[in-house]
């Protein structure tokens, strides 16, 4: 019983933020993108967990290496939302 209260408390704790923002670089672009956050440098994020805004695949505006982006990351790190550069 203890632990099923554990569990649904912490459950609870992780749905009020389900996502974190965090900075990132890109590391090879679009359409094979790969991101390097910069709180986890060693950390190379593969294409396959990545999402982009559709803005920033126009052309013209697409993400090159180098450019540095802000990810939402999904709650337990499953899933990487690109939202915008800077």
């Amino acid at each position: 019983m203890i632990q099923t209260i554990k569990k649904i408390a912490l459950e609870a704790v992780q749905a009020e933020s389900p996502l974190r923002l965090v900075e990132a670089t890109v590391v090879i672009p679009p359409p094979d993108i790969q991101i390097r956050l910069k709180s986890n440098p060693k950390l190379i994020i593969p294409s396959d967990i990545i999402s982009i805004a559709e803005r920033l695949t126009e052309p013209g505006k697409e993400l090159k290496i180098g450019d540095r982006v802000m990810v939402a990351i999904i709650q337990g790190g499953q899933s990487f939302f690109i939202l915008d550069r800077f």
